[in-house]
């Protein structure tokens, strides 16, 4: 993490220095010196010459000093022969043309003189003033603030990210709770949501995982020691006719394990079909309706009336998976079941942004203590009519399979008037881009 941020921190700092003498070499090199100078010192040195020219050899030295000294300029004379200059120069010289000569120290004007062959005359233009202190302290400044701006604008990212790797090392060391802080500045939101939604999903998972292993090796132990019991006893049993009430007897015991584990197994193999969901568009009074159709003939057998309620508005359709939403609908119709005593009312009505399903019965209710207890895996309360074994599960993937639907379950009535399990559903839901266990 501390190589990410000084990476970037050196990149932006060198980019920024780089930059910077790249546009003061460009602007040295696109400035030389404009035609009207360059022709305004040709003239001069011409005008200069040809006076010169007119002087004799003993009075050419002070000629140029006063001349140096009237027009405020560096010339100078300069020996032919002090100079080696190639025989391009030489002709050109000879022709009696000006030949400028760059350098490190400025820039030299050579002419020849006519009258006096041995002498060059010498203008000499010193480079343009460069950069004074005040502008060398301007521009550290400029570039000074540039890399106080680069780093203000670093430093969230750097302590995002630094919390991020904290945080994912707590994480690694067993401390599942470890969640990254919200914040609205972050500029890895995206990546710190992806980061918790998966925390939050592990730790569900293990929990499950040691739930489900707990509670199954707790609930394993009973029907296994009467299965053990019961296997003895047939052996040691003469009586056929007492041997096979026995072994009914373990045949029961052995559909009651077989049918915990398959339960079980259905509750932690849930996350694992969740990822293959395909979703489809689900029109929620026909489901409703089959829902209450295929839980008919269990009412009947407990002597219970089931009433669909819904107005006559259409509703628009559901994006959701059919199977599962039908298990929730199922799961709350059974444990309905079990509790009324004469009537099971399944009521669906829209609302703005959402449709409301609302599954009631008539029964005792639930206590305020369990409320929200019914809603753990494995937890498991006495049931009035129940043909089946019963797990506590029911509940638990109904909660799992509205959370992914980014939909909401509330108990809203209590003992001792019945209960009444109440369902919104989004009409635009993203299912699994967000995890809900914040709710709980």
């Amino acid at each position: 993490m501390l190589k990410l941020a000084l990476s970037l921190s050196c990149s932006a700092i060198c980019a920024l220095f780089l930059l910077g003498a790249l546009l003061d070499q460009l602007a040295y090199n696109e400035a030389p010196q404009s035609p009207p100078q360059q022709q305004l010192y040709r003239t001069v040195l011409d005008n200069i010459a040809l006076q010169a020219d007119q002087q004799s050899a003993a009075s050419l030295r002070a000629f140029v000093t006063q001349q140096q000294q009237n027009w405020q300029l560096a010339l100078s004379l300069v020996s032919r022969n002090s100079l080696a200059l190639p025989a391009e120069l030489q002709q050109q010289l000879a022709a009696s043309q000006i030949l400028p000569l760059a350098g490190n120290e400025g820039t030299s004007y050579l002419k020849a003189l006519a009258g006096h062959p041995d002498w060059l005359l010498q203008l000499h233009i010193p480079p343009e003033a460069g950069h004074q202190p005040e502008d060398l302290w301007l521009t550290l400044a400029l570039y000074g603030g540039l890399c106080l701006m680069m780093l203000l604008w670093l430093a969230p990212l750097i302590r995002r990210l630094w919390m991020l790797s904290h945080t994912a090392s707590q994480f690694g060391a067993g401390r599942l709770e470890a969640r990254l802080p919200y914040s609205r500045w972050s500029y890895i939101s995206e990546l710190e949501q992806s980061f918790n939604q998966m925390a939050r999903q592990i730790e569900q998972l293990m929990a499950d995982n040691r739930l489900l292993a707990s509670s199954l090796s707790h609930d394993l132990r009973t029907p296994i020691a009467c299965f053990r019991f019961g296997l003895d006893a047939a052996l040691d049993e003469p009586d056929p006719a007492q041997k096979n009430q026995y072994l009914r007897r373990l045949e029961q015991d052995l559909g009651r394990m077989e049918a915990m584990v398959n339960a079980f197994l259905e509750y932690a193999s849930l996350d694992r079909q969740h990822q293959h969901w395909q979703l489809s568009q689900i029109d929620m009074l026909q489901l409703c309706e089959q829902a209450l159709h295929s839980c008919a003939p269990l009412a009947a057998a407990c002597q219970l009336k089931l009433v669909l309620d819904y107005p006559v508005t259409p509703f628009p359709p559901l994006c959701g998976h059919p199977h599962w939403l039908s298990r929730v609908l199922l799961n709350l119709l059974q444990n309905a079941c079990r509790y009324a005593k004469q009537q099971i009312r399944l009521e669906l009505w829209l609302e703005p942004q959402q449709i409301c399903v609302r599954v009631r019965d008539d029964g005792d209710g639930i206590a305020a203590d369990d409320a929200d207890r019914i809603f753990q895996p494995f937890v498991r309360l006495e049931t009035q009519c129940s043909t089946t074994p019963q797990f506590g599960l029911g509940l638990a993937i109904v909660r799992k399979v509205l959370d992914w639907h980014q939909a909401q379950i509330r108990l809203e009535t209590k003992a001792p008037i019945g209960a009444s399990f109440l369902l919104s559903f989004p009409l635009t839901p993203q299912v699994g881009s967000q995890d809900t266990a914040e709710r709980h």
